[in-house]
């Protein structure tokens, strides 16, 4: 029996030590888990790429000869409907010989490359048709050096393309939200001497800087930080889905689904934020944006993230492709000699 109590009491010390050390890490912010929001989607094996090259591997059955297409670019059939990546596909040909070259780029910054080999004259002959695979993982969050000189490179070109559509009575290309991000990004091709940004694909625009949700009308509010930056900048890209926000006297329904904005002045945390680290959309305060939509001219507003009350919120980083992702183009062949390139 003394044995047994002398149990009890032990296993009660171990118990009250390890639950203080989980509250005094949680205070610290160290141990709360983040859950994943809906944007990028979820993956089978980590990234969108990986899933890709699963799909090429030779394990994998092929029901038919989806890389014969004559009359469109040969498209996997995991990417026909997707709308969140962006392809690019060449071909060679040599009598009935034949390679296809594919290259994606996702939502998640993952990036895929594969070829298939086959003869023309039996293109769905397992026995005489080839394939390889190549790919990206999403890479990491950079350092906040890294991040101010992207906004320095990006930020305030894109902030003045936005503002340009001012009191002008016209709107950025059809109109839609995405228009706005989209263009001003695409705006940097013009200048050979500017490296050349992540474009826009899907609702991701660069380096993911903040992201955060509400649900129950504002009862729960969370987010986290990533990279080493400490503020949101000028000339940053703001995504909104399904948000519903709080303003003086009303509200605004942001998303329907998806809404974009251009962000045109710096919103510092009240709190000093780190990389990985909670940060409630309490703690960010106001963005002021130029946003467009259908019907609807661009106009400036601003939005407090403490009004959040339900929905999702990212926010990105214009960034140079080449230092983010270490790619200076894209193409359906796979860069040579990249440091972080994995063949499947």
């Amino acid at each position: 029996m003394r044995e047994s109590l002398s149990i009890l009491i032990a296993i009660h010390e171990l118990n009250v030590t390890f639950y203080g050390f989980k509250a005094a890490l949680q205070e610290k912010g160290a141990t709360k888990v983040f859950a994943p929001l809906s944007h990028p989607p979820s993956t089978e094996h980590g990234s969108a790429a990986l899933d890709l090259a699963q799909y090429f591997a030779p394990t994998t059955v092929w029901v038919d000869a989806w890389y014969n297409s004559t009359n469109s670019p040969a498209i996997p059939p995991p990417l026909v409907d997707d709308r969140d990546h962006m392809y690019f596909t060449s071909s060679v040909t040599m009598g009935s010989s034949k390679t296809i070259n594919v290259g994606a780029l996702f939502s998640d910054l993952s990036a895929f490359w594969g070829t298939v080999d086959f003869t023309t004259t039996r293109p769905a002959d397992p026995k005489t048709t080839k394939r390889a695979a190549a790919y990206l993982p999403p890479p990491d969050a950079l350092d906040q050096e890294r991040l101010v000189e992207a906004h320095e490179t990006y930020g305030e070109t894109i902030a003045l393309y936005a503002e340009s559509f001012l009191g002008s009575g016209q709107v950025c290309a059809r109109g839609e939200c995405w228009d706005l991000a989209n263009e001003a990004l695409k705006y940097f091709q013009d200048y050979d001497y500017v490296p050349k940004p992540v474009p826009s694909i899907g609702r991701t625009h660069g380096h993911l800087i903040y992201e955060a949700r509400a649900k129950d009308g504002g009862r729960v509010k969370e987010g986290r930080w990533r990279g080493g930056d400490n503020r949101i900048r000028r000339g940053d890209i703001v995504e909104w889905r399904r948000v519903r926000i709080a303003l003086p006297g009303g509200y605004s329904i942001l998303g329907n689904p998806d809404h974009t904005a251009i962000i045109v002045a710096d919103a510092e945390p009240e709190v000093l934020p780190k990389d990985g680290e909670s940060l409630s959309p309490m703690e960010v305060g106001n963005i002021t944006v130029i946003e467009q939509s259908q019907g609807k001219l661009p106009e400036k507003r601003e939005y407090d993230l403490r009004c959040l009350e339900d929905g999702e919120v990212w926010v990105y980083r214009p960034i140079s492709m080449e230092v983010y992702l270490g790619l200076r183009d894209l193409s359906a062949v796979a860069p040579e000699g990249h440091e972080r390139l994995k063949r499947s």
